[in-house]
């Protein structure tokens, strides 16, 4: 089974203080399932929530709404908040239980069951399940350091969001990159195009970013999970390409490969969209 690892450890350096994750947080929290998908005949899903620290933890699970923008990804909708273009699930799905307490190094399933109404419109349903400890933030433990200054020790209260869809009816989607631009850094590359949807259904995957100069095919960098959801039609990223022994020390021309999950129940893999760029001058 494949598994999401959601890391709270990093480390910031500004002004002589350096801001580090406890130790003891890193890995907090893992699940099974990288999202779940309710179509076809489905109705019932298992998420397997693992406690990877050192002590019993208490979760709960609840809801959250979130919207897609198409410059920063997800955006929280509160009550008041904008949520048109988007088509909630948490009516449909039930799941429990909602409060667990797991022993360190142990793990509890939780079942999603969807109730579909039988005059559900053809459309994909989308909420996010929140999962959040209720171990409470250390305070800030500020230590002095001789060689590198002050040490701050930040601990945070770790907790994932899981999309859940309800696709309903003929759906469909197809996806393509237009816009693609590659610019020269100081670390290496920088590549900048538009990720377009269409149809009726998400579109999610991952990139490859692969030189192509003089016929090799060298992956230079991966970027696993980017989606575009119905509520828009496409979106602006850019990645930062590292260049170097291990990869190639220069590149002219990059291939920028867009590829469903495996793990997708309808593409499964399946390329969705490819750009060549070469470098700007």
């Amino acid at each position: 089974m494949r598994q999401m690892i959601i890391t709270f450890l990093f480390c910031v350096f500004c002004t002589g203080i350096v801001f580090v994750l406890s130790a003891h947080d890193a890995y907090a929290l893992r699940v099974s399932l990288k999202r779940v998908v309710f179509e076809g005949p489905k109705r019932s899903e298992i998420l397997t929530i693992i406690n990877n620290t050192g002590e019993e933890q208490t979760y709960r699970l609840g809801w959250r709404k979130y919207k897609m923008d198409e410059y920063k990804s997800l955006k929280a909708v509160d009550e008041n908040g904008d949520d048109s273009g988007v088509l909630w699930a948490d009516d449909m799905v039930r799941f429990a239980p909602r409060r667990v307490t797991i022993p360190a190094g142990g793990s509890q399933q939780i079942r999603l069951l969807l109730r579909r109404p039988s005059d559900l419109q053809t459309a994909e349903y989308r909420s996010h399940l929140w999962i959040v400890t209720e171990t409470k933030p250390e305070k800030f433990d500020i230590q002095t350091d001789s060689k590198d200054g002050q040490a701050i020790k930040l601990a945070v209260q770790p907790a994932i969001s899981l999309p859940v869809f309800v696709r309903n009816g003929a759906l469909q989607a197809s996806a393509s990159i237009s816009d693609a631009k590659l610019t020269r850094t100081g670390g290496g590359l920088k590549a900048s195009f538009v990720l377009n949807r269409e149809g009726n259904e998400s579109i999610y995957g991952d990139f490859d970013f692969i030189c192509t100069d003089s016929g090799q095919n060298k992956v230079l960098k991966q970027v696993r999970g980017i989606s575009v959801y119905p509520e828009i039609s496409k979106r602006y990223l850019d990645f930062d390409i590292g260049l170097g022994p291990e990869t190639a020390t220069s590149c002219n021309s990059v291939n920028i490969l867009y590829r469903a999950d495996p793990d997708d129940p309808e593409f499964k893999g399946k390329t969705l969209a490819q750009s060549t760029v070469t470098l700007s001058n």
